[in-house]
């Protein structure tokens, strides 16, 4: 029987196409959880920036003022917030 790098270990044993296969599952299944945690926290972000307008939407315009900034400034300075995360 006559063996390739693709079919010896790097312990010199013959590695079965079963092995070679779980590999390759494993992998995907590894990039489907990466995709997966990329996508929730950019969800995440989302669902953040939406709590940071609406808190910030509803303080009054003395409260607003106390921290600097004015109601039109408000989508600016929650971006700046998130940034800085």
């Amino acid at each position: 029987m006559t063996t390739n790098s693709h079919t010896v270990g790097p312990d010199g044993r013959h590695v079965g196409t079963t092995s070679i296969f779980l590999s390759k599952m494993a992998h995907g299944l590894f990039s489907m959880l990466l995709r997966f945690g990329a996508r929730a926290h950019s969800a995440m972000k989302t669902l953040q920036m939406a709590r940071m307008l609406s808190t910030l939407s509803n303080m009054s315009d003395h409260q607003l003022t106390q921290i600097g900034i004015q109601r039109s400034d408000i989508p600016k300075y929650a971006e700046s917030l998130m940034a800085n995360d």
